[in-house]
């Protein structure tokens, strides 16, 4: 590792530098409009490849944008590793700040016996087989009734199902004890990108020439892994969040070249998500129907639908060749869930969109 200053070198306190970017994306995802959710989320990517490869459809709620956001974070996982998830993962961040509570509120951490932690890491890659297991069968995002990445972000909505609060409870109520149990043990997106990151081109290292084992990486690490025990960091569940290089004593001058890094992947990663973001919000904003002061969107509800059309709901239900009966407060990008063939382009269409 060279040891030539970076111009992060003079920062006294790199991990508010990242706690920054954390906080910024955290709340950020948390204000988006509800039905956006679906539309940015990476893992929507996998998910609709089980339908896309061999229907040649997405599965409902996710499209196109999905796709090149897992293509972007698969991308830079193959560079710097998995960066999305030690820098702009909500639920990473906020099992962060939960241990960093307890540390506060003097919460003894549990110590996971290493056979134990050993086999639970395999976990997260046999969720994520169940998963698109699941989803190939049904056509459905399946994984939103127990997902806890989706219930911390719409969790005030009433949309989110009881078992994926319960889920999303249990995460965070283990997060004052162990570091990360959910990127740990059952992410399924990690189990994706952790594989990806044994590969990169760019790794976490160790200063060899000056270490002196005092522990302070393996203390900083929020994944609680040992980087000073080989040169390089060869674990899969190394989330790439340049703690442990920044922990080294200042006496070593140990360089933050790959805190830089990472750092600057992670704020081209926020870019790309919220450019991304915004395109979408502004695309289903930008839906006209008949007259120019009257939008329609992927989340207007058949009913909302009805009065923006001034149609009754009975030449709704035939227009969109709908039962007469069906739940009128059912938005339109929903209808593919009970219809496979009633997508919303097929309804942009109908519409005359």
């Amino acid at each position: 590792m060279s040891h030539s200053p970076s111009w992060l070198a003079r920062l006294k306190k790199p991990k508010a530098v990242r706690t920054t970017v954390q906080v910024v994306v955290f709340f950020s995802a948390l204000l988006l409009p509800v039905g956006i959710f679906h539309m940015i989320c990476p893992f929507g990517g996998i998910e609709t490849l089980t339908r896309l490869i061999p229907q040649g459809l997405y599965v409902p709620k996710t499209g196109l944008v999905n796709l090149i956001l897992l293509g972007t974070v698969l991308l830079f996982a193959v560079i710097a590793g998995p960066v999305f998830c030690g820098w702009l993962c909500p639920l990473g961040s906020i099992q962060d700040w939960m241990r960093s509570l307890a540390r506060k509120l003097k919460i003894k951490p549990i110590t996971v016996p290493t056979r134990v932690d050993f086999v639970l890491s395999f976990s997260r890659y046999l969720l994520l087989f169940l998963i698109i297991r699941a989803t190939y069968l049904s056509f459905n995002l399946v994984f939103l009734k127990i997902d806890p990445y989706y219930a911390l972000l719409h969790f005030y909505t009433g949309e989110v199902a009881p078992v994926a609060l319960l889920v999303l409870a249990l995460v965070l109520l283990s997060s004052l004890f162990i570091e990360r149990p959910w990127c740990r043990y059952l992410c399924p997106l990690g189990a994706l990108l952790g594989p990806l990151g044994k590969i990169s081109f760019l790794k976490v290292k160790k200063p060899s020439a000056t270490c002196i084992s005092c522990g302070a990486c393996s203390r900083a690490c929020p994944v609680g892994l040992d980087p000073a025990k080989d040169l390089v960091v060869k674990s899969a569940r190394c989330i790439r969040c340049g703690l442990c290089e920044t922990a080294c004593p200042p006496k070593l001058k140990t360089s933050r070249h790959s805190f830089t890094i990472f750092f600057v992947a992670a704020l081209l990663l926020v870019a790309v998500f919220f450019t991304t973001a915004q395109f979408t919000v502004q695309s289903g904003e930008n839906l006209q129907v008949n007259s120019p002061n009257v939008a329609v969107k992927p989340q207007t509800t058949l009913e909302e639908l009805a009065g923006n059309r001034q149609m009754d709901l009975a030449e709704i239900y035939a227009l969109l060749e709908l039962p007469q009966n069906y739940d009128e407060k059912t938005e339109l990008v929903d209808i593919e869930d009970d219809y496979a063939d009633k997508t919303w382009s097929w309804i942009e269409t109908k519409l005359e969109l």
